[in-house]
């Protein structure tokens, strides 16, 4: 490691002289053009301005966009013969400027996707000169849907993006797949890169800042992004000023109720009773009918048949049959515990596009009080975007956009967290205790189980997050002769994230053993720094009917951080959360973590298009990285595809209902790097020795190196079809991919000899197909507009290979081997006991295959090998994570300045396994805590046998196994946002120049059959969604908001 850090720093030191040599000789440029100035306006069917459009002076030597008043100035060649005028959603039109200076520009509303301006990684391109597979979300339809993220933004958005809610905390980050799962045990999140600069999370980026998201989704787009790119990229374009804007002030506010989704149906207090009740009975006539027990014995006749001694399992509450139940409490948890919550939002911004130097500045905050109690997050984002031009063909620009964010709230999702606790709590309580039953100094009802109350936790334990980030760039860019560009660029993002935790003993189980004894608390510290370089050099030349594009260029990319944990327990009382090591009374433990890593890469592209029909581009990247093997570290990444747009041929018909057609082709492999920075190299912990008879601190290795480890690689088949027809009233754009990643990185088993369980390694691989469908329809487009979007995508994957042997791995939580690697099988199948029912009668227990110590009321199982007998042979594939299909849908209506928008999500073939519901769901592991409703209908004998899929309260093999009865489908369809907007018409602009009012809802209404959690799109594992071990709940939002602009 010592070695590759000094060659990785010899080689800094190398090319950044290089490229202070490159700037230099860049400045020295003196070759100038004759330029002259053109202007016009641009404006809709009903000679409204078009705020945005773009406007490219022929060969790309001049390109500007409109202002707010549709308004644009450009500076031109005297060569230059036409403009092109796009703007989403309408006609683009060639206009020719010889003669003429100032232009009115009508567009017709037309959605002509193939003629937008998209950004292709290092470069744009028309969408109709595309050759890859690349999906686009403009700064329109990002405004017009209130958003407290950019992720959430993106749902429903895109074929072949899913984008999943995994979590409903305040804060919390969304989950982006792109065309399935490519690793096994690397991160599949895409790449992330905002104005040409990587960066790791969506969290700190303000939605209200970006002009357009575009994500390159095969491997022909993605591969100039090389050992980064098997997951996907996301593009991300933040707003500029317009060229020759004036100043512009624009302000939206928008106030928000939150409220949980849905309520999960468990037992009501009076029903937790009667079941209690009849548990009880139950228990009690086991034990004790051989002694003459009734159902109808007292507490006293309890007492003495069970030998003078007090059983909780066997004795009745006497209040249980009082009027008013005696006075105990009788409590809703998830009433309680989840409430309305307000959330505020405020966004201000400041734009002049006049002059040599434009720029933007924008403020953005939010406050956001979370559904559950005792939860918030803030977050104040500030961005200036600025450029200046020092001489005709020299430009500079600096991007800083800083930002800090503030979490609060104990730990709601997760194993034994409070969403599970909310469910599970006895909903009967002492009188004096209520809702802080079990928590100091109310002792739990006798008839509860020992939980603490979920109500306390969450007032008495602090867990605060706090993050500073610092996202910067600037850059020089130099129109060297016309088509040639160089662009330099450097940026550095410092992120630095500290976690104060406090547990009181007051909430611990055995707060009875003295004042702060289980007292425990901590703090994080974690610190990073990224450094980039990047030289970018474009060229494009037009000859004839001949286009040429070409660009090279080479990025450094150096990273550190280090993490510094400091514990303490013990405090002397709940109420001290300060603590030092010097502190005797207080046992403190320091750790601290550094992980330096190093990217060098050299890339390029080569674009060909021959009289608008004929389309070739090829890319190559090359990634060195310190995080793999020191034989193993360097990986090369090429990609090609074409397209033809036979539409453009002198043969395809003038009026004809297919108006475009282009056939795409692409094959281009990727790279996966996502995984630690210390997986390949061999590390040393320290660690406590008995040495004669004492202990002495020492190091030893705690980690063994890879040489050989290297990349994640995946090769990838793209074919695609895009279709305008009836003058592009209707678009269809549709892809089949078939993607295969090898070398897959994971930990692996090595012999014990070696000291050590596990290693990372390269082994097997997986492949994933399908197809996705985009298709945008213009229904209605007089006074009354009426446009759909909708996207289909489907997902097949499959392992392939598994090292040399194929032997199948097992895996799942707490090492439970519920779910496998197989080969010829989905990635991470279910694989458990397949519950068919339960045994009704006695008979059933002669009819069909049993356990050793099955019961009556049992529930009953497949037999998988037919072998008359249950064990766990018969453990089979029954599932998959990963949904066949996702969907989004969009309706758009407009008539005259109000606007309606309806989103539509879903998805189905998928399946998740509830934790949570299996803990709610076994009271045959002791009736003290609630339980779902369906155990109304459990079988409590031949007479009432149940709807035949409860088991009996006393079932015999409910406690240990793992089966199907808490495996949920999670197909759902949900109306996610509805919008409706009005334009209020503003006769004098001199001041205000535009406002919008609005209502919105946000997951307003879901049809799913998720019984065992809050929502089917939950994931705690923080890679994939295969299990719900109780997550925080989705809310339900109802928004009220203005925007004007100034």
């Amino acid at each position: 490691m010592k070695s590759t850090v000094c060659e990785i720093s010899c080689w800094r030191r190398k090319y950044i002289f290089f490229f202070l040599m490159m700037i230099s000789a860049l400045h020295s440029v003196t070759v100038f053009a004759q330029k002259r100035t053109i202007s016009g306006t641009v404006v809709d069917e009903r000679n409204e301005p078009l705020i945005g459009a773009t406007i490219v002076a022929e060969g790309k030597s001049g390109m500007t966009i409109t202002n707010v008043d549709g308004k644009f100035t450009l500076a031109v060649p005297d060569k230059a013969k036409t403009i092109e005028v796009s703007y989403l959603g309408y006609a683009s039109q060639t206009i020719s400027i010889k003669g003429k200076s100032v232009f009115a520009i009508r567009m017709s509303e037309n959605d002509v996707q193939m003629d937008e301006v998209v950004v292709i990684g290092y470069g744009t391109a028309k969408r109709g000169n595309v050759t890859g597979a690349i999906a686009k979300v403009d700064a329109a339809k990002l405004e017009d849907r209130p958003a407290p993220n950019l992720a959430s933004s993106l749902q429903g958005q895109l074929a072949g993006v899913e984008v999943r809610s995994t979590n409903g905390a305040p804060g919390s980050e969304l989950q982006i797949r792109v065309r399935g799962a490519a690793s096994i045990n690397a991160d599949a999140t895409p790449l992330y890169v905002v104005d040409g600069i990587p960066i790791d999370d969506l969290g700190s980026i303000n939605p209200n800042d970006i002009q357009s998201i575009e994500v390159l989704k095969d491997a022909s787009s993605s591969a100039i992004y090389g050992s980064r790119g098997a997951n996907g990229v996301v593009l991300i374009t933040t707003k500029m000023a317009n060229k020759d804007d004036k100043v512009r002030v624009q302000f939206s506010a928008a106030f928000s109720i939150q409220q949980l989704e849905k309520k999960i149906d468990v037992l009501s207090p009076e029903e937790w009773i009667t079941f209690r009740t009849a548990y009880n009975n139950s228990r009690y006539l086991a034990a004790l009918g051989g002694k003459g027990a009734t159902a109808d014995d007292d507490w006293d006749t309890r007492y003495a048949l069970n030998g003078n001694r007090v059983n909780y399992e066997y004795m009745n509450d006497p209040r249980w049959t009082q009027p008013g139940y005696g006075g105990l409490r009788l409590i809703d948890w998830q009433d309680e515990f989840y409430r309305l919550a307000p959330m505020q939002n405020y966004q201000l911004s400041v734009s002049n596009g006049r002059g040599n130097t434009q720029y933007r500045l924008s403020l953005g905050y939010i406050d956001q009080q979370g559904i559950a109690i005792e939860s918030a997050y803030k977050r104040l984002n500030l961005r200036a975007n600025v450029e200046t031009k020092l001489y005709d063909r020299i430009t500079l620009g600096v991007n800083m956009a800083p930002s800090m964010d503030w979490k609060d709230g104990g730990r709601v999702d997760g194993k034994d967290q409070q969403a599970n606790q909310v469910l599970t709590m006895c909903p009967v309580a002492e009188p004096d205790a209520g809702i802080y039953s079990g928590a100091e100094p109310y002792a739990s009802y006798l008839w509860s189980s020992t939980k603490i109350s979920p109500i306390a936790y969450m007032e008495q334990v602090t867990n605060h997050i706090e993050t500073a980030r610092l996202n910067s760039s600037a850059f020089i860019r130099v129109n060297i002769i016309d088509g040639l560009r160089a662009e330099v660029k450097g940026a550095y993002d410092f992120t630095s994230r500290q976690t104060r935790t406090f547990t009181p003993s007051s909430v611990i189980k055995n707060w009875t053993d003295g004042e702060g004894y289980h007292s425990s608390a901590n703090r994080i510290d974690i610190r990073s720094s990224k450094y980039l370089l990047q030289a970018v050099l474009n060229y494009d030349k037009k000859l004839g009917k001949h286009n040429i594009a070409a660009m090279a260029g080479y990025s450094m990319e150096s990273s550190s951080g280090a993490t510094t944990n400091l514990s303490a327990q013990q405090f002397p009382d709940n109420s001290l959360e300060v603590f030092n090591q010097s502190d005797e009374a207080i046992k403190v433990a320091l750790a601290t973590l550094s992980t330096p890593n190093r990217l060098l890469s050299y890339f390029g592209r080569a674009q060909y298009e021959y009289d608008n029909r004929y389309l070739l581009t090829a890319s190559i990247r090359r990634d060195g990285s310190s995080r793999f093997g020191k034989n193993n570290r360097w990986g090369m990444f090429p990609a090609v595809s074409a397209a033809y747009r036979i539409s453009n041929e002198k043969f395809w018909p003038e009026k004809f209902v297919v108006n475009q057609m282009k056939i795409r082709g692409s094959w281009g492999m990727n790279g996966n790097n996502s995984i630690s920075t210390n997986a390949a190299i061999g590390l040393m912990g320290s660690s406590n020795y008995s040495i004669g008879g004492s202990l002495t601190n020492g190091f030893a290795p705690s980690s063994i190196d890879n040489k050989e480890l290297g990349w994640e690689k995946t090769h990838s088949w793209n074919v695609g079809l895009d279709l305008g027809f009836f003058d592009n009233r209707i678009t269809l754009a549709a892809d089949y991919y078939d993607k295969t990643t090898k070398d897959l990185l994971y930990q692996v088993s090595v012999p014990g000899t070696m000291g050590f369980t596990q290693a990372w390694g390269n082994i097997g691989s997986i492949k994933n197909k399908g197809f996705e469908i985009e298709l945008t329809t213009q229904n209605l487009t007089g006074r009354f507009k009426w446009t759909t979007s909708l996207n289909i995508a489907y997902n097949k994957n499959k392992v392939l290979s598994l090292g040399e042997d194929n032997s199948t791995v097992f895996i799942g939580w707490d090492k439970s081997n519920t779910q496998v690697l197989m080969v010829g099988q989905p990635l991470r199948a279910y694989y458990m006991y397949d519950a068919v029912g339960v045994y009704q009668y006695k008979e059933d227990l002669r009819k069909y295959p049993t356990m050793s110590n099955s019961i009556q009321g049992d529930v009953r199982y497949r037999d998988v090998n037919d072998d008359g007998k249950i064990n766990d042979q018969d453990r089979t594939l029954v599932g998959k994570p990963d949904p066949d299909y996702t969907f989004g849908m969009t309706n758009t209506f407009k008539y005259k300045d109000f606007d309606l928008s309806v989103l539509l999500t879903g998805q189905t073939g998928g399946m998740i396994y509830s934790l949570l519901g299996r803990g709610m769901d076994r009271p045959g592991m002791g009736a003290s805590i609630n339980v779902l409703s369906r155990w109304k209908n459990m079988w409590v004998s031949e007479e009432q046998p149940g709807d035949g899929k409860t088991p009996g309260i006393n079932n015999s093999n409910t406690g240990s196994l793992y089966d199907t009865r808490w495996l949920y489908s999670t197909d759902f369809i949900k109306i996610k946002n509805v919008t409706l907007g009005y334009r209020i018409p503003i006769k004098n602009k001199k001041i205000i120049n535009y406002a919008r009012v609005y209502i919105s809802g946000e997951n307003l209404l879901m049809w799913d059959k998720y019984e065992g959690g809050y929502s089917p799109e939950v994931n705690n594992d923080g890679k994939n969604s295969d299990y719900d071990y109780g997550s925080y709940p989705q809310a339900r939002t109802i928004t009220l908001g203005v925007n004007v602009t100034f």
